[in-house]
């Protein structure tokens, strides 16, 4: 099972009742290769936090879980020879369990930083921290139980609630932070994987590929994650994105342009959700908010989220935070 009935159990929350009304079945963990809304499992976590009072439920359900079960996937990231290899491995084919989460491993400034992103509606801290403990177990089991992490980065605030998380990451958490992720070691990617011998490994991977089969186009997707994380960089453009992807610029463009869409149009809706989860979800101020996505000055950015939603930032958050 999944940690959910677990975790309610344990604040006392009638988690078959919970699941029931998202619209989640009980034995919707049985089978790992199968996929759920992640919608739905969002407020499943929200829900829960809310009626139990409890501010660290989402990590609560994550460790009661243990390390992640992604079927003939978790046997593909052991067949890997680093951690590094089995991050590529595990992002490459995340797609197969789940629409909506988007992890990147950004290897540019020495100190690896894993970051991710969830895409609901609406946005939940609660599943934001789910994910960052579900990082956390699946990397202490690829390389071993004492692994840490040099910290680990939320965009939003502090919660009420953090001893659990503190004995559980051993290390340094960090709130308000302009993105989430994990900050590994320097040398971390280099991490033997705990595994079977070669002549196993690669067996099993030419197995476990044939039966996953070939991945669906998940060319829109690579490109919005890299546009994500070069948002903060206002000299970044279609040359570095393409280059992050192995190819040159016209590639990239006419690529986009056979599934029907436009560099322009893509950056701007990754610019848009960006926005909409900073400023719903932190609280930054809106100065770093515009940095953070890629503009210069806070009056720039104003005026775009202005024309772009229709209203200015301080009113969204006002309206969002009225809702809470």
């Amino acid at each position: 099972m999944f940690g959910y009935p677990k975790a309610a159990s344990e604040v006392g929350l009638n988690g078959s009742a919970l699941m029931a009304r998202v619209g989640l079945p009980e034995n919707f963990a049985d089978d790992p290769d199968s996929m759920i809304s992640l919608d739905a499992f969002v407020r499943l976590l929200e829900i829960s936090a809310q009626e139990s009072g409890r501010s660290d439920f989402g990590p609560r359900a994550a460790i009661a879980r243990g390390v992640p079960d992604y079927g003939l996937v978790s046997l593909l990231l052991r067949e890997e020879d680093t951690l590094g290899d089995a991050l590529q491995t595990y992002i490459a084919h995340l797609h197969h369990h789940c629409n909506g989460i988007y992890i990147e491993l950004d290897t540019r400034f020495g100190k690896p930083f894993l970051s991710f992103q969830i895409v609901s509606d609406p946005p939940s801290i609660q599943v934001m921290e789910f994910c960052a403990c579900g990082l956390v177990q699946l990397i202490r089991w690829l390389t071993g139980a004492d692994w840490r992490a040099e910290a680990v980065c939320h965009e939003h605030p502090r919660l009420l609630h953090t001893s659990i998380q503190s004995n559980f990451f051993r290390c340094e958490i960090r709130y308000n932070q302009v993105v989430s992720g994990i900050l590994l070691g320097r040398d971390a990617l280099a991490r033997k994987v705990i595994t079977s011998p070669e002549v196993l490994r690669r067996q099993a991977k030419l197995l476990i590929a044939h039966t996953l089969g070939g991945a669906s186009d998940q060319f829109e997707a690579q490109v919005a994650r890299i546009m994500n994380l070069q948002l903060h960089d206002s000299k970044s453009g279609a040359d570095a994105v393409a280059a992050s992807l192995g190819i040159n610029r016209r590639t990239l463009h006419r690529r986009l342009a056979n599934n029907g869409l436009s560099y322009s149009s893509l950056l701007e809706q990754v610019r848009r959700d960006a926005a909409k989860r900073l400023v719903e979800v932190n609280s930054i101020p809106l100065a770093e908010v515009a940095e953070a996505i890629g503009f210069s000055s806070l009056s720039a950015f104003s005026r775009w989220f202005q024309g772009s939603f229709g209203c200015r930032a301080s009113d969204w958050k006002r309206k969002i935070d009225s809702q809470e």
